[in-house]
């Protein structure tokens, strides 16, 4: 029996407890992960400049030219293909409030050229030329020059939990200004754990990879994500259709090595771990109440009065710290805008050092003026990087205090309840798997689970979930502090980028000799407060979310613990003890036996 074998029979012993237990969230929950479960796949993006060429390869791959074809920008929105041989064709739109619903080809394609303001993304099942591809699942994403309004969305969603970055570049065209922009944005943001392919479309037939502008091509994509890519250079054929089968293999051959499985076996594993743990604090919660006897009530609304109180302290205790790194930050930002604006006027008007506008134009704009906002804004990361390091060691603290008193507390009053605080304290806090988990799940749906339905998210939120398993980190605080620093110099390198491109349409206007070097100092100043504005802009949002993040979690542990210490006062002898440490024990024989009595 393989370990996708057993994770479903293991799902389906979960299922049978969930339906006992009854519980709304938990319910709701166990129907993000079943559907995982039973649809196990890896994620394949295809990126690329406008008409590269991604919609004529994903075609090249399935029964029929599915998604349009023209030398026209043509994918307005993300497109995810599923290849399944055995069902029958579906067309399905997906709403931003994670609704689904059938439509017919035209409006398919109507949306996918001109998508709507509800609309999150297109879903097409179908059948590919070659039955071994079943399983895989890609993501069409628009090009570059299409993605701009909303590319901060669908970057975040789907390219850092990709298993594979297919970049496409047309031969003819090669890399333009948007590619190397987007390309640096992409070596910031995945992990280590992507592998970035690179597809020069279109090309010349039995072109070699010692071609120069192949050569030149590999050679700058290496360079803006920082890692060898492998190549594949796809030619056309006479009817215009991409010979990728090599490329296709290569995924193919990837995703299905025993690596890539047991990866995605062990988040199978987790996925079901998380639901377990869930029924499990719920399960050892009805026990303890029925326990626990009526005089210890008052103890119990004691407690969580002290635990309200404590909370309070914690969240103004990480508002006051974000607060602060957001206020100094911002002056940072000023104080590095000036000294790079006096570093420039100093060397565009050093005589010994120029004597031509383009070399003066060319050294600014490739090399000296990235390399001074660079060097500011690593200097501001590192300052960011510290004050959140020393506010997560006061927070650290304060609730350490909290629940060394709260434990002592529990133990001499309530000893009935040990058990329900150790799996609460080992969701939040001991595990990190289980923390990152529950973070997702507090995000669907704004926490409100038992509106949540079987079509509602699965592929999104467990797209975030799969992130999160994958990676390996001794605790999520530290993978969330890795993004924010990412993001903010992904946004920093967009945007000194973009605005040094005026470089090349400007210095052309500039013909008197006598004034070239106060065009280009004046063209700098205005890129400088331009990339400064973006950095701004830029560390108060990702402080803003990562403040936001902690306050939820905080908020999640101090509401869950409370919550469990008085949640059933209320005829609690009704409750069946023998049924439930029936249950109980069930819980732990599939958490801890069943996968492994199964393989």
């Amino acid at each position: 029996m393989s370990i996708f074998e057993s994770c479903t029979n293991r799902q389906n012993r979960i299922d049978k407890v969930v339906k006992i237990l009854g519980n709304e969230e938990i319910i709701s929950k166990n129907l993000l992960i079943k559907d995982r479960i039973m649809n196990p796949s890896h994620y394949i993006v295809m990126i690329g400049e406008t008409s590269s060429g991604k919609s004529a390869l994903i075609n090249s791959i399935l029964n029929n030219k599915m998604l349009i074809e023209s030398v026209k920008p043509t994918t307005g929105v993300v497109t995810e293909i599923v290849i399944n041989n055995e069902t029958e064709e579906k067309l399905l739109s997906i709403k931003k409030d994670g609704t689904i619903q059938d439509v017919d080809k035209n409006e398919f394609e109507t949306l996918m050229v001109r998508p709507n303001d509800e609309l999150n993304r297109l879903r097409y099942i179908g059948q590919s030329k070659e039955n071994k591809y079943t399983g895989m699942r890609l993501f069409d994403t628009p090009g570059y020059g299409s993605l701009v309004n909303y590319h901060e969305e669908v970057l975040k969603e789907f390219i850092p939990e990709s298993d594979f970055i297919v970049y496409v570049v047309s031969y003819r065209s090669g890399l333009g200004d948007d590619d190397y922009q987007f390309l640096k944005y992409i070596g910031e943001i995945i992990g280590n754990n992507v592998e970035v392919v690179l597809a020069i479309n279109m090309c010349p037939k039995d072109i070699e990879e010692n071609n120069k502008r192949i050569i030149e091509i590999k050679k700058n994509v290496d360079g803006c994500i920082h890692r060898n890519v492998k190549t594949f250079l796809i030619e056309s054929s006479s009817e215009k259709k991409p010979k990728s089968i090599e490329l296709w293999d290569y995924i193919y051959e990837r995703i299905n090595n025993s690596k890539k499985k047991e990866e995605l076996a062990e988040n199978l594993k987790n996925y079901q771990d998380y639901i377990l743990g869930e029924c499990e604090i719920k399960i050892n919660s009805k026990i303890a109440s029925i326990e626990a006897k009526q005089d210890e009530l008052e103890e119990r609304t004691e407690i969580a009065h002290e635990l309200i109180y404590k909370k309070k302290e914690i969240i103004d205790a990480i508002e006051r710290g974000f607060t602060r790194a957001k206020v100094k930050s911002i002056k940072l930002i000023d104080k590095s805008a000036i000294t790079i604006k006096e570093n420039i006027e100093n060397y565009i008007h050093d005589e010994s050092k120029w004597s031509k506008k383009e070399e003066t134009c060319s050294l600014m704009q490739n090399y000296y003026v990235p390399k001074l906002t660079n060097e500011e804004t690593d200097n501001l990361l590192n300052y960011i990087e510290d004050e959140i390091i020393s506010l997560d060691k006061t927070i650290e603290e304060m609730v350490n205090d909290t629940v060394k008193k709260l434990k002592n507390s529990i133990k001499i009053s309530i000893p009935s309840y040990t058990e329900v605080m150790d799996g609460i304290l080992k969701k939040h806090i001991g595990d990190a798997i289980k923390q990152a988990t529950g973070e997702m799940f507090r995000k669907v749906d704004g926490r409100s689970y038992g509106r949540l339905n079987h079509n509602n998210s699965s592929s999104k939120n467990l797209n975030k979930l799969e992130g999160i398993t994958k990676h390996t980190f001794s605790k999520n605080y530290n993978n969330k502090l890795n993004k924010l620093l990412k993001s903010i110099k992904a946004a920093s390198i967009k945007g000194i980028t973009h605005y040094l491109s005026i470089f090349t349409d400007s210095i052309f206007y500039v013909y008197d000799s006598l004034t070239w070097q106060s065009k280009i100092n004046e063209i700098s100043m205005k890129a400088i407060d331009n990339w400064a504005k973006d950095v701004e802009i830029a560390i108060r949002k990702y402080l803003d979310e990562l403040r936001e993040s902690n306050k939820e979690e905080m908020i999640s542990l101090f509401d869950e613990l409370g919550k469990e210490l008085g949640e059933y006062e209320v005829e609690i002898e009704e409750e069946n003890l023998e049924e439930l440490i029936r249950i109980k024990k069930e819980i732990e024989f599939i958490l801890h036996k069943c996968l492994f009595m199964s393989l």
